[in-house]
């Protein structure tokens, strides 16, 4: 799960100002949500790439979810 910081950090990187939640319009929701799924997106790839990590045999598919995962925007 995402934690806070995380969060504000992507919601200010969005355009929201800092401890006030101010309407940033719709693109600026927008924006949030992008960051938000490319983050957690790169989140379940990184698991992908351990698991690869630390299999031989199994790490060819491992690294194969973790480039699709990548790819998805």
């Amino acid at each position: 799960a995402m934690d806070r910081d995380t969060m504000i950090a992507l919601a200010r990187e969005a355009g929201f100002a800092d401890g006030v939640v101010e309407i940033v319009g719709l693109e600026g929701f927008f924006r949030f949500a992008a960051l938000v799924a490319a983050h957690e997106r790169e989140e379940c790839a990184k698991v992908c790439d351990k698991q690869s990590d630390e299999d031989k045999w199994e790490g060819y598919y491992a690294n194969q979810c973790a480039a699709a995962i990548r790819s998805r925007t």
